[in-house]
């Protein structure tokens, strides 16, 4: 409408002062603006906008031809670079159109129009701005995502590379490691590795797995958690703080985690200390997934504190002598039935509680009878008693446990 580049004449004559109540006004709102530098840029940003709102209410060109401004990008990319959050961003274009209306707004209450004009104008004022505002935030915050996204690549590349030549024992590795990952080697970690089972190539599954790897941090109790991406379907984090050291209690928190996303694995360290805990949890971890990459007992979560887990690590890699070993050992009782499962839990059972036929009731939730029955069963199928060789029964049992079908015949 004819009034609105009336309105945009009037605001021009004094634009300057225009530019400065809406800067002063941003300024007083976000607290994240104490550096010199980000003042002068949100200056400039401003004044772009001034400029182009007020051309545009001048000689009345529709919002959709508006054209990037040069210093509003600027100002949204350092943003990201500094690592401000782009809700401060958001919160500069409310307070400064608002302020910018109200500038009109007072213009409009001076001019020698009628009420209804008046209300009219200030309508499509608001209207206008309000496109303005969805327009242009929508191009800040894209520069600003992309630029983030660039600076958390570049992050995560150096973290890698970082990470690599600590567990590569390179000299020298660890100075500066704090101050480029984020990240202290000093503290006690619980090294992990995330992956996504039979996970498409494809398809980057690097988000799900840092969220997967937020809410583990969660459950341990962490107080910092350093990620970083293998492949797109394979991660290492470690997770760092006192409460980690008692990290056992947290299990059952990792596996409601890993729940979330069903097609996930997670295998986990032993909590330690230092640079060279951050390497031993590790190494820890990396072998608790081989014992999950070979299991096919549906495990979602291995840790390597888990009973067996660092023994059966070592044997997983040359399983066909595995599978031998333990047929030789349980005889029939290996067989892959659910019978012969159902005597290999109890017959574990009974063997980890000392022999004792009750506390293995009570852990099976069976009457004594029932176990005797199947102690005594798997006894007999086996073909031998258990007491010359019971260590070798109880960790035959323990590989069927963790390796399920593929270490049976």
């Amino acid at each position: 409408m004819r009034l609105t580049a009336v309105v945009g004449d009037r605001l021009y004559r004094r634009s300057d002062d225009v530019t400065a109540s809406m800067t002063r006004v941003i300024e007083e709102s976000i607290t994240d603006l104490d550096d010199p530098e980000l003042r002068t840029m949100l200056f400039a940003s401003v004044e772009g906008n001034v400029a182009t709102m007020l051309h545009m209410l001048r000689h009345d060109i529709p919002v959709e031809r508006a054209q990037a401004i040069t210093a509003a990008t600027e100002y949204a990319i350092r943003l990201a670079q500094r690592g401000i959050a782009a809700s401060s961003l958001r919160r500069a274009y409310h307070f400064g159109s608002s302020e910018f209306l109200a500038q009109a707004f007072e213009e409009i209450r001076q001019m020698d129009i009628d009420s209804d004009t008046r209300l009219r104008l200030l309508y499509h004022l608001a209207r206008w701005m309000h496109s303005y505002v969805d327009w242009v935030s929508g191009v800040v915050i894209a520069a600003y995502d992309e630029e983030r996204q660039q600076v958390e690549e570049r992050h995560a590349s150096i973290a890698a590379v970082r990470v690599r030549a600590v567990l590569d024992h390179l000299p020298g590795a660890e100075h500066g490691f704090d101050e480029h990952t984020g990240y202290r080697l000093t503290q006690s970690h619980v090294a992990a590795v995330l992956w996504v089972a039979s996970a498409n190539p494809g398809v980057d599954h690097s988000d799900s797995l840092r969220t997967l790897a937020d809410e583990v941090a969660a459950s341990l109790g962490a107080t910092a958690t350093l990620f970083t991406v293998v492949d797109r379907s394979t991660a290492w984090a470690w997770f760092g703080g006192g409460a980690v050291a008692d990290a056992g209690e947290g299990w059952a928190g990792v596996s409601a985690a890993a729940a979330e996303l069903p097609e996930a694995r997670v295998a986990l360290g032993r909590a330690s200390r230092g640079i060279d805990g951050f390497r031993e949890s590790h190494r820890q971890a990396e072998a608790a997934r081989d014992v999950a990459a070979v299991s096919r007992a549906g495990q979602q979560v291995v840790a390597h504190e888990d009973r067996a887990v660092a023994v059966v690590a070592m044997l997983v890699h040359d399983l066909g002598s595995l599978s031998r070993w333990v047929a030789d050992i349980l005889g029939p009782l290996a067989e892959p039935t659910e019978a012969a499962g159902r005597l290999r839990e109890t017959l574990l059972t009974f063997l980890a509680t000392g022999g004792s036929f009750q506390a293995t009731g009570e852990a099976l939730v069976l009457h004594r009878n029932t176990v005797k029955y199947r102690v005594d069963r798997a006894v007999e199928l086996r073909g031998r008693p258990v007491d010359a060789d019971r260590l070798d029964v109880e960790l035959a049992l323990e590989v069927i446990r963790l390796l399920g079908e593929a270490v049976l015949h």
